[in-house]
């Protein structure tokens, strides 16, 4: 067993004990690769991708709401108001036309015994992320061109159904 103060050592890649982790908890993913791993998270797909070059670890999480072609540019100043308010990682839309959130971690000099602990960290912010926007790319990937982009702001400066997607709520549950 290591010591709590092991430093990753060159080779370490933690997508192998956080496989293991995955299968003791019977959830479902995939081994891809040696350094790629795929997991089904609440109707999410998360792919996970160790760089052992930088020590990185990058997570996507793509959004099950293809945006089309005719309304991507429409959609990049929503997509850039959403990247605003995130505090960790990001969204792009994928040249297939899917809504996507990404995340990169570096793991120079991480203790190797919290790795899983870090990536389901990573899993959660990536899901949490996905779950608070979806309902806005749900909302634009129902336009299927220009004409019919959703409004924020409805003309009589009500707030339209995408403008209410893209509130932060608060509250107690």
């Amino acid at each position: 067993m290591k010591d709590t103060n092991d430093i990753i050592e060159s080779g370490h890649n933690p997508l192998d004990g956080y496989e293991r982790f995955l299968k003791s908890r019977k959830t479902r993913c995939q081994r891809v690769d040696a350094d790629s791993l795929a997991v089904d998270v609440d109707g999410y797909t998360l792919e996970l991708y160790w760089n052992e070059d930088d020590e990185a670890l990058h997570c996507h999480c793509a959004i099950p709401h293809p945006l089309n072609e005719k309304i991507r540019d429409l959609a990049a100043p929503v997509v850039m108001h959403i990247n605003r308010r995130q505090w960790l990682g990001h969204f792009e839309v994928t040249e297939e036309g899917l809504p996507c959130f990404r995340y990169t971690m570096l793991f120079h000099g991480t203790v190797s015994a919290a790795d899983t602990e870090v990536i389901e960290e990573m899993s959660d912010i990536a899901i949490r992320a996905c779950e608070q926007y979806a309902p806005a790319f749900s909302i634009m990937a129902a336009a299927m061109d220009g004409e019919h982009f959703p409004r924020i702001i409805e003309q009589d400066g009500s707030c339209a159904p995408l403008g209410l997607a893209l509130l932060d709520t608060g509250g107690r549950g």
